[in-house]
C-alpha cells in the first residue's frame, strides 16, 4: 500500500503489517556487565514509538495527542555493543480511544533471535483536559491501514 501522505522517511518504516525501526547502540549504553542496560530497551521503543506516531500525525485533531498508558518489557536475554536494536511494533487491538501493540526487540545483524518482547498501549487524549478521545474514522483507517499485512 503507498502511503503518499506520508514523509518518505517514515513510509519506509512499515513492512508487512509491521513497523520497523533500527536504534544505534552506542558504548555508554552498556552497563557495568557490559550488556545493555534495560533503560535503553525503553528509550528504543520509545524512539520507534514516536517515529510511527509521527507518521499519523497529520489525522489527529487539533488539541489531541497519544499518550502512554501502558508500556512492560520482559528481558529475554543479554544484548552487547557493537551493533543495532531491531524494534518491531506489531499492532494487536484497536479500542475506542487506544491502540494495543505487541514489541519485540532483536538484533539487527542476528535476524529472528528475540532479545526483549513488550507491550505497549497508546491512547488517544485531548492534552486540554487530559481524558481519552475517540479515533476518528480517518484515524483509525489510517492506523490499520499502516499496519495492515498486504503492503
Amino acid at each position: 500500500m503507498n502511503h503518499t501522505n506520508l514523509p518518505e522517511k517514515l513510509s519506509g518504516n512499515f513492512v508487512n503489517g509491521v513497523h520497523t525501526f533500527v536504534f544505534v547502540l552506542r558504548w555508554s549504553d552498556m552497563d557495568m556487565l557490559g550488556h545493555l542496560n534495560n533503560t535503553i530497551y525503553f528509550r528504543a521503543m520509545e524512539e520507534a514509538r514516536i517515529t510511527f506516531i509521527d507518521a499519523i500525525r497529520p489525522s489527529f485533531e487539533p488539541g489531541t495527542g497519544v499518550v502512554v498508558g501502558h508500556l512492560s518489557c520482559d528481558f529475554l536475554r543479554a544484548m552487547t555493543y557493537p551493533g543495532n536494536a531491531l524494534v518491531k511494533h506489531e499492532l494487536t487491538r484497536m479500542g475506542r480511544s487506544s491502540m494495543e501493540h505487541k514489541i519485540t526487540i532483536e538484533k539487527e545483524d542476528e535476524p529472528g533471535v528475540v532479545y526483549a518482547t513488550a507491550r505497549s498501549v497508546l491512547v488517544l487524549s485531548n492534552l486540554a483536559t487530559g481524558r481519552s478521545q475517540s479515533w476518528t474514522d480517518e484515524m483509525r483507517s489510517l492506523i490499520q491501514s499502516l499496519f495492515t499485512q498486504d503492503q
